[in-house]
């Protein structure tokens, strides 16, 4: 998510408290304007905040580039009808345009040779895997088990890695550690990493375990490369600093591939991340096989997601920004408008500080909470 502040009404303070003031005084706008130091705008402002004065900020507008956000915040902040929105269309917008046109032989033929790898790494364990994918065919299959790679390829070692470790790798119980059965020796040495030798065991522990981790998950194509999802869960489970990296990785392409946002809650959990892209998968799948089947973009495209980013541009007087700030930075508000509304109110601070001093969620300014027994317990609630 990007917030920028395009426009907005020169001098806003002054603004505001000349047209305040012009209520009690005898001259004009301009008159008042002229006599109106710094230190008078910052003291007239405080009293007219204070005493709940607020139509004078109607004078003043600040006009927002908005980014990288989805169509539920979308749905959200429409409901604040005094702004003005300007909207980037999925019907004229499409986020798949490049592969309605052509299929990426290059990116195609590198994931299959990424999977290769790791059924060859898979198949150096010795195990039968059953499940194929990543467009290996099964004679493929039986060839990559009856002739194992003498030396492996450095350019998808860590898929081969990867392969190796989801047939025969262990998570120990002992802190984070990795451990691989002595018998790979000679195809671990091969690798960047140093192991312990720890009985019949070859040992990865702390720091060296995550960064084996972080190696072989590098690039992971969450669709279409072949991993264990089990075992990716578990440790995205057990390695905080890991699960880090991977929330990382696939926010990054979730949005690259899907042109959708990943909500706050959903990457707290890597199962949820998971089933949210095996969802997003299916969706755009089947958005465009309608769209080859000729059915219009701007029909089929009621399939897509409502995490669907967006971009917009939207305007606001202060005292609408005012409510919105009132309702949106409320810890109860959803997280990815509650987001929206401080970094917005971040940037007005920097341009007009005197006049959002006091904005914000309700029980910042007062010090206690209205939400009564939905309060989030940061604020006393008020009886």
């Amino acid at each position: 998510m990007r917030v920028t502040v395009l426009t907005y009404t020169p001098e806003p303070e002054k603004t505001v408290a000349a047209a305040a003031r012009l209520c009690y005084s005898r001259i004009g706008a301009m008159g008042i304007m002229e006599n109106l130091t710094d230190e008078k705008v910052a003291s007239f402002i405080q009293k007219l905040i204070n005493s709940g004065h607020m139509s004078p900020l109607e004078h003043v507008s600040f006009t927002f580039a908005v980014e990288g956000v989805s169509r539920t915040l979308l749905a959200q902040l429409t409901r604040h009808r005094i702004a003005s929105y300007s909207v980037q269309s999925l019907r004229y917008n499409n986020p798949f345009e490049e592969e309605l046109s052509n299929q990426d032989e290059v990116q195609t033929t590198c994931l299959k040779a990424q999977n290769r790898a790791y059924l060859q790494g898979f198949a150096s364990s010795g195990k039968y895997i059953a499940l194929v994918g990543g467009d290996i065919k099964e004679d493929e299959l039986e060839e990559i088990r009856k002739n194992p790679p003498d030396k492996i390829d450095r350019e998808y070692l860590g898929h081969f890695l990867r392969g190796l470790f989801d047939a025969d790798g262990k998570i120990t119980d002992d802190g984070f550690s990795l451990s691989f059965p002595e018998k790979f020796h000679s195809i671990l040495s091969q690798t960047p990493f140093e192991f312990e030798q720890k009985g019949e065991s070859l040992v990865l522990s702390g720091k060296k375990a995550v960064d084996f981790c972080l190696f072989i998950y590098n690039g992971l194509d969450f669709v279409r490369s072949l991993y264990s999802r089990e075992k990716l869960a578990n440790l995205c489970k057990r390695a905080p600093e890991f699960f880090s990296k991977i929330k990382t990785q696939a926010r990054d392409y979730i949005a690259q591939r899907y042109y959708c946002v990943l909500p706050a809650e959903i990457e707290k959990n890597i199962d949820a991340i998971l089933t949210y892209i095996a969802a997003l998968e299916n969706s755009k799948m089947a958005y465009l096989e309608m769209v080859k089947m000729g059915v219009d973009k701007e029909d089929a495209r009621y399939i897509l997601p409502m995490g669907t980013c967006t971009n917009l541009v939207v305007t606001m007087n202060a005292r609408s920004l005012y409510n919105f700030f009132n309702l949106r930075c409320c810890e109860r508000a959803q997280s990815e408008i509650r987001q929206l509304a401080r970094m917005m109110l971040n940037e007005v601070r920097k341009i007009a500080p005197n006049l959002f001093k006091k904005a914000g969620a309700p029980c910042e300014a007062t010090g206690y909470c209205p939400e009564g027994a939905f309060s989030c317990g940061k604020y006393p609630v008020r009886n």
